[in-house]
């Protein structure tokens, strides 16, 4: 009888109270929609304010009685303009879209001097008009997370507002939101007519929020529906143990693009000591302008570097990301730390999960280990990998390396690696591949259905390496298929009972297989020495497992090359949102191959 190994996107019901703000006639919090949370992580929705969303799943803010609307135009006068509130006549039943003869500012700078720190003031910026700043915009705090500042927009016009050449900033922004703007640094895109050239391009980040450093934001933050083109990153900060981690920050359902730098690190978006929801985000070709060479950290004229990713998250801790595309980093797709000083035993990142995102390209796809390699014991509690598609991760290589890595894996106490997909990548030259590396003090995690297929190693592509500690480790259920030249699995744990029902098929000599403490061995000598009874040498007839992302592309009628998949991504918008182009659609698709 057929089945499918991959529980597909079920529905998580949180029912979001005590959002909106301020008015009696707020629509009811929708449900969020999603995968189910893991038992031991069912807490962490309520741990985030989720406004109300819509039927199309954006969420809806709603001025507070006391709030002032305060408009911005390119054609509009800041002498005559004048400040609004939800009742005023010229406003009418909809705050973004006044029936009235409104009078808008015409500088941002100007609106803001209107907003008052610690009140629900809108300062909305008219759809289709373009500002260039030469500062990034200071924000204000909102009273609560269910009363917030809002930056956003007004009008009808497809295109969102533009702010050329500088971001905003959170520093001071606690209970604040950010929505619908398209923040564009174009005096860095050497495409752009603005380009400066690579000598002056600047470290400018597209949005900045921090804890220290002068800065007062403790949270309450929400980025929806916006776009960061061309800058050297994002960052939210709490720099040192002095200072509270930075709490309730939702990211959902934007474009962070081309950041790059020419003089320090560039990441799509870094955090440290942050808790976020990050959600049904587009992140693409972050780290680099150019691919590298030989020298792998040189960084002139924003090459790429092993050093620059999609993602980069530090101290991470009740944290969900789910349903992303990370697309084409400089190395990595996601990276996360956990690093503790020498000669200490600290977990310093718990209860994470990483669900339903689609990797492609780069050349690693999640890092969950950190860059410190100290034998102290675990640093990192309750981690979740589930239901995440990688695919042709080091096809273009980036930064001139010659690896594709999955997933690290690395000091975890606690947490699972279930239902992942990872397939097509390698070739001879290509050949420094895995899917999952699992290395250092390991205690209770699971490895369950997974699925790795079509990757070409010249090594094993799973590695258990075990560290001072490694107890209770169980790797049931998964699928491993190569027709090339490396190992299956690299085992050098003490014997464990917890391996069994997986399937594996090479078309290797069967005596070598497996790798037991450096040496060649067969199934069967693995079997033994895992404690392994049940597992086969066996190759699953799957339905379509040969589905890539270009297979999909092909099915919807669209180019297949990446950067005509891309151009169609940063056409996504409230305006534009297809569901069709989002990490979730594409995986139920390739998951549909790997049924049996």
């Amino acid at each position: 009888m057929n089945k499918m190994p991959f529980v597909l996107v079920s529905v998580l019901v949180i029912l979001l109270s005590g959002c909106g703000a301020g008015k009696t006639d707020n629509p009811s919090p929708t449900i969020l929609k999603g995968t189910t949370l893991p038992s031991n992580l069912s807490g962490l929705a309520s741990k985030f304010t989720f406004p109300p969303q819509d039927g199309n799943g954006w969420s809806i803010l709603t001025p507070s009685a006391d709030s002032r609307l305060i408009y911005v135009s390119a054609s509009g006068n800041d002498t005559t303009a004048q400040n609004y509130t939800p009742a005023s006549a010229e406003v009418g039943a909809d705050p973004y879209n006044p029936t009235g003869a409104i009078l808008p500012y015409a500088t941002i700078d100007v609106a803001l001097a209107q907003a008052r720190a610690g009140y629900p003031d809108y300062i909305l910026l008219k759809r289709g008009d373009t500002w260039t700043r030469t500062a990034m915009i200071n924000l204000k705090a909102g009273r609560s997370a269910t009363e917030r500042s809002v930056l956003g927009y007004y009008g009808n016009a497809a295109a969102r507002p533009t702010i050329l050449q500088k971001g905003v900033n959170f520093s001071w922004a606690s209970n604040s939101a950010v929505i619908g703007i398209r923040f564009y640094a174009s005096q860095r895109d050497p495409a752009s007519p603005d380009f400066v050239g690579f000598a002056i391009v600047g470290n400018d980040a597209g949005f900045d929020g921090l804890i220290g450093y002068g800065g007062s934001v403790t949270g309450g933050l929400l980025i929806e529906d916006c776009w960061f083109d061309w800058f050297s990153g994002n960052v939210l900060q709490s720099p040192v143990t002095t200072y509270a981690a930075l709490n309730d920050i939702i990211i959902r359902r934007n474009l962070i693009t081309n950041n790059y730098s020419t003089a320090g690190h560039a990441q799509g978006l870094y955090t440290s000591r942050v808790s976020l929801w990050l959600e049904e985000n587009i992140f693409d070709h972050n780290g680099w302008y150019k691919q590298g060479d030989t020298n792998f950290s040189d960084q002139a004229e924003g090459k790429a570097t092993m050093f620059n990713h999609n993602t980069y998250f530090t101290e991470t801790r009740d944290t969900v990301f789910r349903n992303n595309l990370f697309l084409r980093p400089s190395s990595i797709g996601t990276k996360f730390t956990s690093n503790t000083a020498s000669g200490l035993n600290e977990v310093k990142a718990w209860d994470v999960l990483v669900d339903n995102n689609l990797y492609i390209e780069g050349e690693v796809g999640i890092s969950l280990g950190g860059n410190d390699d100290q034998d102290n014991g675990p640093r990192w509690r309750n981690i979740h990998v589930t239901n995440n598609v990688m695919m042709h991760i080091g096809r273009t290589q980036p930064t001139l390396r010659t690896l594709g890595w999955g997933l690290d894996v690395q000091d975890w106490d606690g947490g699972e690696v279930k239902d992942n997909i990872f397939a097509h990548w390698g070739d001879a030259t290509l050949s420094n591949n895995y899917a999952i590396n699992a290395d250092g003090n390991m205690n209770d995690v699971s490895y369950t259905g997974n699925i790795i297929y079509n990757i070409y190693s010249g090594g094993p592509l799973v590695h258990f390496r075990g560290g001072a500690s490694h107890e209770r480790v169980t790797f049931t259920g998964n699928d491993l298929w190569t027709s090339h030249t490396g190992q299956l699995v690299s085992y050098t744990l003490e014997s464990n009972a917890g391996f069994g029902n997986n399937y594996f098929h090479s078309t290797r000599n069967a005596a070598q297989w497996f790798l037991l403490n450096n040496t060649y061995s067969s199934l069967d000598q693995y079997k033994t020495a895992a404690g392994d009874t049940t597992s086969v040498a066996g190759e699953r007839i799957y339905v379509d497992p040969s589905r890539t992302i270009e297979t999909y592309l092909t099915s919807l009628g669209r180019p297949t090359d990446m950067d005509s998949f891309v151009a169609a991504l940063t056409a996504q918008s409230s305006r534009n949102w297809i569901p069709a182009l989002g990490a979730a659609a594409i995986n139920d698709y390739i998951r549909a191959g790997f049924v049996y």
